[in-house]
C-alpha cells in the first residue's frame, strides 16, 4: 500500500485510462506511456497497491464490466459481449470469472436469462466503470 501522493496520482491515472480504454487492445507500454513510467515502474506499482499486476486487474476489471453486459443483456450472444469488454473468452478469462463470481460464465447468464439472481456473494458493481475501478484499485487502502 502507497502514501506517497505522487504513486497514489499514478494509480489514478493508471485507473482513469483504463476505465477509458478497457474494451481496447490496451496494451501495458500504452498504459505505463500515458502514465509516464516503464512497464517495470507500473507492474511494480500494481504489485504494491493491488497485489496482483496490471494485467491481472485489467483482466479482473474487464470481466467486472462483463458481468454488467450480461446482466443488463442476458440474451446477447456471449461472443458479442466478450468482445465489447474486450475480452477473447479465454480459459483464463473463464477461470478468473469463475473465481470471482463462483460460476461460470453461461451459469451466470442463464440465470440472469431466468431473472434470478445467481450470485448472492459477489462483489457489488458500481454504475460507474471509473469508480468501480478506483474502487478496486484503492483496495488495498
Amino acid at each position: 500500500m502507497f502514501q506517497d501522493p505522487a504513486q497514489l496520482a499514478l494509480m489514478a491515472a493508471a485507473a482513469d485510462y483504463i476505465a477509458e480504454h478497457y474494451a481496447t487492445d490496451l496494451r501495458m507500454a500504452d498504459l505505463a506511456l500515458h502514465c509516464h513510467v516503464s512497464v517495470r515502474t507500473l507492474q511494480n506499482l500494481f504489485h504494491g497497491h493491488c497485489g496482483e499486476p496490471p494485467l491481472r486487474a485489467l483482466r479482473r476489471y474487464r470481466l467486472q464490466q462483463l458481468h454488467r453486459s450480461i446482466v443488463d443483456r442476458p440474451w446477447t450472444p456471449l461472443r458479442q459481449l466478450y468482445r465489447g469488454c474486450g475480452l477473447t473468452g479465454s480459459v483464463a478469462d473463464r477461470d478468473l470469472f469463475l473465481e470471482i463470481y463462483g460460476l461460470t460464465i453461461r451459469e451466470h447468464q442463464e440465470g440472469c436469462r431466468v431473472k434470478v439472481t445467481p450470485i448472492s456473494s459477489a462483489p457489488l458493481a458500481s454504475t460507474a466503470p471509473k469508480a468501480d475501478l478506483e474502487r478496486f484499485v484503492s483496495k488495498a487502502a
